[in-house]
Order: C-alpha cells, then structure tokens, then sequence
C-alpha cells in the first residue's frame, strides 16, 4: 500500500476562506439585526406612552397568536380604544397621584442626611431628564408640568 501525502497547505486556504466568510456573515448578520431591532425598539419608545404600549402588546401578540391582518387591524383599534379610556380613567385620578407622590416625596427626604438628600434631588432631576415615558404634560412632575420646584 502507498501512503498518502498530507495535504498542503495550500489545499486548506479554500476551506479557510469559505469558512471566514461564512463567520464573517453570521458576525455581520446578527450585528445587522440588533442594530435594526434596537431601532425599531427606540423608534417605539419615543412614541407617546399610550402608543408605545399599545405597540409592545400587539407585537407580542403578533409573535405568539399568529394573527391575519384583519385581526390585527381590529385588535390595533381595540387597544387604541383602551388607551384612550385608560388615559381618561388616570387624568380622572392624576392629582391625587401627585399628591400622593409629593407626601411620600417628602417623607423620604425628612429621613436623609442634608448630604443625601442633595444626591436624592440629583438622582431625581436625572430621572426626569432621561428620555421616554412617563415625562412631559400631564405626566408626572416632569418638565411642563408646572408644579416642581425645579422647573
């Protein structure tokens, strides 16, 4: 029997190219798809609340019920209704919310050290800087709501 030579190296370099570019795609191919699916989460999230959650819940149904388009035109009007009341019923009961907010606000600063509660009021004018709900009129004690001390 003769022995077989080992292959040359040079036999390896079609195979190593084929499979660079093929781990290559995939890197490309996943990096592609987070960038488009946290856009697509961002866009969503800069919406007005009541559109973003309207949003989230038939994306999810969506992904799980299989849905015709006819389902989902009807289940987009369903849940587009349903904010509509939702935000009604909270206007309804916002200043007892504030208020609320406002004692319970209070009660936690008079158990800080003048040194924490500076950082408290920090950490609380950050949060209401960052981006996305709850902010804005009739959100809160966020910029244009008119009843913070620090606007």
């Amino acid at each position: 029997m003769t022995e077989r030579p080992p292959p040359s190296p040079s036999r390896w370099k079609p195979l190593a190219v084929l499979a660079a570019v093929f781990l290559f795609g995939g890197v490309a191919g996943a990096a592609i798809g987070r960038g488009t699916a946290l856009s697509d989460l961002e866009a969503t999230i800069r919406r007005p609340p009541t559109e973003a959650r309207a949003q989230f819940r038939l994306r999810a149904m969506r992904r799980h019920l299989d849905l015709t388009r006819d389902q989902v035109r009807e289940l987009r009007a369903t849940l587009a209704e349903a904010e509509a009341e939702r935000e009604r019923l909270l206007a309804e009961c916002r200043p007892e919310l504030d208020e609320l907010r406002d004692r319970t606000d209070a009660r936690v600063k008079s158990v800080l050290t003048p040194e924490q509660r500076a950082r408290y009021e920090e950490i609380e004018a950050e949060r209401w800087q960052r981006p996305g709900p709850p902010r804005g009129p009739g959100r809160g004690r966020g910029p244009g709501r008119g009843n913070d001390e620090r606007d």
